[in-house]
């Protein structure tokens, strides 16, 4: 940042500009901690400004504003319509903001709202170039870095859920409640970090593999663990309960030490642990489950307890599907290497 505002004021001074300092808050606004949030900032930026500027500037010569009562209604025509364009992205909060200054700046009465315009487009335009130039050419840091480190923090997360669940049926009056919110600020953390990762890759800044499957995996998997939790959170018989308890404390251990092992392959580029421990515990589940409904230990149940006893099973293959694309994409990122 230091560096872009640096060489923004200085190509502003050499440039002559007469507001130059905003080209040097375009600067760092664009300058983020990743190329990929440095393209997005610029772009918004970029036009926010330039929508802003030339619908102020169209404010400014169609309704005159030379009376306090004149002006305020000026500011609202300028300022409405706009605000609906920032509601789609925090980014294009400048295209108000500029219509403003387009309408108030004393500089704008020497210049005229067209040149006070378009010098404004060209200040913000400098601005986003040396932010952008500086994101790129001074240590780059690429988003899909940042991406596979949430990723990774993702998956443990969701071990150590899993690893809680283990033995719900134990622990009587357990709260599951709490146990997905992290989880679910590392997903929208991975969302965002994706999202600037897709840009680098389209504007060929970089070449990794796309990041989009491998945050849309871990979102399945996420749903899936609140589902088994969900399930899991009422007991069963107490023959029943004997029976499915260890099975699904198998499950859930195999699978908890699998996304913890990704957790820690996915940052490092490493290739992921097999997934075998996790498909014999879910079949071996799945045979104790058989087994509970030839001998009919399930008659005697409420039909939602017996509902749930078979949604479990349901949600655990939808589950494993989920772990072998997880373990699909960790091998991807690995031969990426």
């Amino acid at each position: 940042m230091t560096a872009a505002a640096a060489v923004t004021f200085a190509l502003g001074s050499v440039l002559g500009l007469s507001q130059g300092f905003w080209a040097v808050i375009a600067a760092l606004i664009v300058t983020q901690s990743s190329i990929g949030g440095s393209l997005k900032a610029a772009l918004e930026q970029l036009i926010g400004s330039l929508c802003g500027a030339v619908y102020g500037a169209a404010i400014a010569y169609a309704i005159p504003h030379h009376t306090p009562v004149t002006l305020g209604l000026a500011l609202v025509i300028a300022v409405g319509p706009l605000a609906v364009l920032a509601t789609f992205s925090p980014g294009f909060r400048i295209a108000p903001i500029t219509a403003i200054i387009v309408l108030l700046s004393t500089v704008g009465v020497t210049l005229g709202p067209v040149g006070f315009a378009v010098e404004r487009v060209l200040e913000v335009a400098l601005g986003c170039a040396v932010g952008l130039a500086v994101s790129v050419l001074i240590v780059p840091a690429r988003a899909y870095g940042s991406v596979l480190r949430v990723a990774g923090q993702t998956a443990t997360l969701l071990g150590e859920q899993l690893e809680a669940l283990a033995d719900i049926w134990n622990r009587s009056g357990f709260d599951i409640s709490a146990l997905p919110t992290e989880i679910r600020k590392t997903l929208g953390t991975l969302e965002m970090l994706s999202s600037e990762a897709s840009r680098e890759r389209r504007s060929r800044l970089a070449d990794e593999p796309d990041p989009e499957p491998l945050s849309r995996t871990l979102a399945r998997l996420h749903v899936d663990v609140s589902t088994l939790g969900r399930i899991l959170t009422e007991p069963l018989s107490e023959e029943v309960h004997q029976r499915l308890a260890e099975p699904w404390s198998d499950v859930a251990r195999a699978a908890a030490r699998l996304l913890r092992h990704i957790g820690q392959a996915l940052p490092a580029r490493q290739p992921p642990t097999s997934l075998d421990p996790v498909v014999k515990a879910i079949a071996a589940y799945e045979a104790v489950v058989a087994d509970v409904r030839r001998n009919g230990l399930t008659r005697g149940l409420p039909n939602d307890a017996v509902a749930r006893v078979f949604a479990l099973g349901f949600v655990l293959d939808q589950f494993r599907r989920n772990l072998e694309d997880l373990v699909s994409r960790t091998m991807e990122v690995q031969s990426s290497r």
